[in-house]
């Protein structure tokens, strides 16, 4: 099954923040880091359910190369990404919030 990507209107400040921190420590990391994401999205329209639900109904997929986690949920036939989130974030309550909106 192929799903539709919808992002949480917060979900693009976390890869943006993300990414300008690796770039302010070495430059073009910041651009490996947003293309590992964005491929990471790319996998989650098709692969969305083989990943383990963390918490409620949110699951999460980790990148390869860095030490962060893409948190989404499914929905009929959308991926909803809520975040991309530092691994050693306290994330279910920030994560809470932000699924809040969708019901």
């Amino acid at each position: 099954m192929r799903f539709k990507l919808d992002f949480h209107p917060l979900a693009p400040i976390d890869l943006a923040e993300a990414s300008a921190w690796y770039e302010r420590r070495e430059s073009g990391v910041g651009s490996r880091f947003e293309a590992e994401a964005k491929d990471m999205f790319r996998h989650l329209s098709e692969d969305a359910l083989l990943y383990a639900v963390r918490f409620f109904d949110i699951r999460r997929v980790n990148l390869r190369k860095f030490p962060y986690g893409v948190f989404y949920f499914v929905a009929d036939d959308v991926v909803v990404v809520l975040g991309v989130l530092h691994g050693a974030r306290d994330t279910e309550e920030e994560l809470s919030r932000r699924r809040e909106i969708y019901g």
